[in-house]
């Protein structure tokens, strides 16, 4: 590894977990002017790749070119399963959107991904180079809380409930096909993988630590990536029309409600919420969170501080 992979480049790729804050990011990251913002195009690849392999594709192509039939015929089912409307075929193969990545000519980059589309070799063989790699890490109870409240809201607003239960009978793991439950195994994972094989020195983000302070975080957030800091930052357009110029497999994206439209209004960060106390959560989300806290812990000691 060559000391350049770790120098500032401008780019970056900002891992996270679901429910970290990184929406609410992403927009705050649209106040440098010139910089080109990507949602999640790695997860929308990893969605496709998965439902070629329910189709019994055993040699799942990772390339668009020579493979169009079969993107077009997963896209409408990648629109469902992200509850998305309108994925773009051409927008949800790994080898597009690393070789689109890097032939970016924008001064400055910044993309938001989840992790979770980045488990294997096959899949990494595609990150693209240029870009520096920082990770959102939240506490797991608040994680796994707010993505068992959105995800009920989500499956009952879509019809998809198995068993029309209420919200407190609701027990995530029935709906969990893809073991988003290791979300933080796959996060540490990740984040091991790159400390080791491309950037020595991946930024760790606490979403608590930036939404209490982030006069103070961002400006180090901005250092360690190349971005040029101003207090504008810290205040942004909330109006979701600004995030129509994001580069992601669908136009239509942001009408994922559920999910997004509080990220979607937002206009400056937010204090952070308190951390329940672990016995008043329910029997899905200790059983998670009990799995996740080690890894989370690892990350959080090595997260930037003030």
């Amino acid at each position: 590894m060559s000391s350049a992979d770790t120098q500032p480049t401008g780019r970056a790729i900002v891992w996270m977990v679901p429910r970290t804050t990184s929406t609410a990011f992403a927009k705050c990251m649209t106040g440098i002017p010139g910089c080109e913002i990507w949602f999640e195009p790695f997860l929308f690849c990893f969605f496709a790749q998965k439902e070629m392999e329910k189709a019994g594709i055993e040699d799942v192509p990772m390339s668009l070119k020579g493979n169009e039939e079969a993107y077009q015929s997963v896209a409408e089912k990648v629109s469902d399963r992200l509850l998305t409307p309108d994925v773009i075929p051409e927008k949800i193969a790994y080898a597009t959107i690393q070789e689109e990545m890097e032939k970016s000519e924008s001064r400055y980059v910044f993309s938001k991904d989840e992790s979770f589309a980045m488990q294997s070799s096959v899949q990494r063989q595609y990150l693209p180079s240029g870009y520096r790699h920082a990770f959102l890490i939240r506490h797991p109870i608040l994680v796994f809380e707010s993505l068992r409240k959105t995800g009920y809201k989500a499956l009952k607003g879509a019809g998809m409930l198995k068993y029309n239960e209420d919200e407190s009978s609701f027990d995530m793991r029935e709906y969990d096909e893809d073991d988003m439950g290791r979300a933080f195994q796959c996060h540490h994972d990740l984040w091991k993988y790159i400390r080791k094989n491309v950037d020595s020195s991946p930024v760790v983000i606490s979403s608590t630590d930036l939404l209490s302070n982030p006069e103070q975080l961002l400006p180090k957030f901005c250092e360690a990536m190349g971005y040029p800091y101003s207090e504008s930052l810290l205040n942004w357009d909330a109006s979701p029309d600004v995030c129509k110029t994001w580069r992601a497999p669908s136009e239509r994206f942001q009408e994922n409600r559920e999910f997004l439209e509080a990220s979607m209004s937002s206009s400056h960060f937010n204090p952070p919420r308190p951390v329940p106390e672990f016995d008043t959560l329910t029997d899905d989300i200790k059983e998670i969170i009990t799995e996740a806290m080690p890894y989370y812990q690892e990350m959080y000691e090595h997260r930037l501080t003030i």
